[in-house]
């Protein structure tokens, strides 16, 4: 990757004028972040486009601007078909379409694929060199492999890879950042940017409530306190702990040594202590107990601003801006969280249909499609419904229907790859798919809804068989 990384840094750095293109997600915002930050200190003319999905519409209204060189960021790899025309470099994080290697006999490397497309683009993607793009590095990751490579300066925006990578959730496993994403936690520690805890890694640690922070933590699941406000607020005030601080609520940053001891031997009484504990990544440079100061809310907070249409004012942050941008995106957050509430009522209500292998939810129009998937895995890691299928959440979108699917780390490592159910399914039926083996989506017509079910409760059964 590092070799790919550094050819794309020199086409690039011989380019008059860089269209970048992105995904609205956290990665992507991140993502088209570092490539423009690496553009600016190169002094090269760029301009950056955040998309929901790259689909044969977008290729052709980005080859009618005739693109000197395109940038593809967190996102390319799995659409090079479509891509004719264009050229440029692709730093992806997401499942390739299938390559044929050039050469026989030879270990396969980056530059040993060839197809329609693949040979316009330098590619650096970690399932192109043998890594799980799901956990080993994310697409921020990827590129700041380029902007490094274009200057060893820029690691001081290592930080913005780490952001990338928790937002796609890839400590999540492990409970730590592992593989590639460990290299860019290194730079990141060594300039300065970043700072490693061992300590409760729950959402919310910076600004929420502390009974928030627990009352929300679905994945915890403990009876009379998981979506419960009173029963979480009783928890803390059986420990004896104080919730306020004069008129304002305490964060877990607010607590004293003493208190975070007594509450995680508590916690771990009722639940496993790795479902709460587990590396914390926090911004030294960024104002404690704000969403800046720490991986998991900063990633928040850029998703809100993509899920709203706003992906260029989350960038705008990202590059440095501490005024109105970042007041803007704070106003969009706010609003994001009680849409993720109000979602997850929504989706519940809703209820969840079964299938052989799988199980679906078709919102409508309830839900905004744009944070369909998150409102899924939310519910997903509640409990409060079967993690034995994957689950597939379905909603309008101005194109047809968004569906986005979410497995289980359990599921995948028994056979599950829901990227492959997307692309084999849109293959078939149309539309666009893509992702990740444990997290991926697919837009498709009305009409094909059904049919794209039962493909997909099929591919989902061989795949487990």
């Amino acid at each position: 990757m590092e070799e790919a990384a550094s050819k794309a840094a020199e086409l690039l750095r011989n380019a008059s004028h860089v269209t970048v293109v992105s995904h609205i997600d956290a990665d992507g915002i991140t993502a088209g972040s570092l490539a423009s930050l690496a553009l600016d200190d190169s002094k090269i003319s760029h301009e950056v486009i955040f998309i929901k999905k790259l689909d044969s519409a977008f290729a052709d209204e980005l080859r009618a601007k005739k693109p000197e060189t395109v940038w593809f960021t967190d996102l390319g790899s799995g659409s090079t078909d479509v891509l004719g025309g264009l050229k440029g470099v692709i730093s992806d994080h997401h499942k390739p379409l299938e390559c044929e290697p050039k050469t026989n006999g030879k270990k396969k490397t980056l530059f040993d694929y060839d197809d329609s497309g693949c040979e316009d683009f330098i590619q650096v993607n970690p399932h192109m060199a043998g890594r799980d793009g799901g956990t080993d590095i994310s697409g921020a990751g990827t590129a700041y492999l380029v902007a490094r490579a274009m200057n060893p300066e820029l690691r001081r925006f290592a930080h913005l890879a780490i952001i990338g990578a928790v937002g796609d959730m890839q400590d999540r496993e492990n409970g730590r950042l592992t593989g590639t994403n460990r290299q860019i936690l290194v730079d990141a520690l060594d300039f300065g940017v970043l700072e490693v805890e061992e300590d409760v890694n729950l959402f919310g640690r910076e600004t929420r409530p502390i009974w928030k922070m627990l009352q929300y933590a679905s994945d915890l699941n403990i009876d009379g306190v998981t979506d419960d406000y009173r029963g979480s607020m009783e928890f803390f005030m059986g420990l004896g702990i104080n919730l306020k601080k004069g008129e304002n609520w305490r964060a877990w940053v607010d607590m004293k040594k003493s208190e975070r001891k007594l509450i995680i031997s508590a916690l771990e009484k009722l639940v496993p202590r790795d479902l709460f504990i587990g590396e914390v990544y926090l911004f030294p440079l960024e104002k404690k107990a704000t969403e800046l100061h720490e991986a998991k809310e900063c990633a928040t907070l850029l998703n809100s601003c993509g899920r709203y249409d706003a992906a260029k004012l989350g960038m705008d942050v990202c590059k440095g801006d501490r005024d109105e941008s970042l007041d803007l995106a704070l106003g969009l957050r706010k609003g994001h969280r009680r849409q993720l509430i109000d979602s997850l009522k929504i989706m519940e209500a809703t209820g969840i249909s079964q299938m052989e292998y799988i199980q679906f939810v078709h919102v409508g129009s309830m839900i905004r499609d744009t944070i369909v998937g998150t409102v899924a895995g939310m519910l997903f890691g509640s409990g409060k419904i079967d993690d034995r299928k994957p689950i597939f959440a379905l909603a309008e979108a101005d194109d047809g229907i968004k569906i986005s699917g979410r497995g289980t780390r359990i599921l995948v490592n028994a056979g599950l790859d829901l990227s492959e159910v997307m692309r084999q399914a849109t293959q078939k039926l149309g539309g666009a798919g893509g992702g990740h083996n444990i997290a991926a989506g697919a837009t498709i017509s009305p009409e094909n809804v059904n049919q794209f079910l039962e493909m997909a409760n099929e591919i989902v059964g061989q795949q487990l068989s």
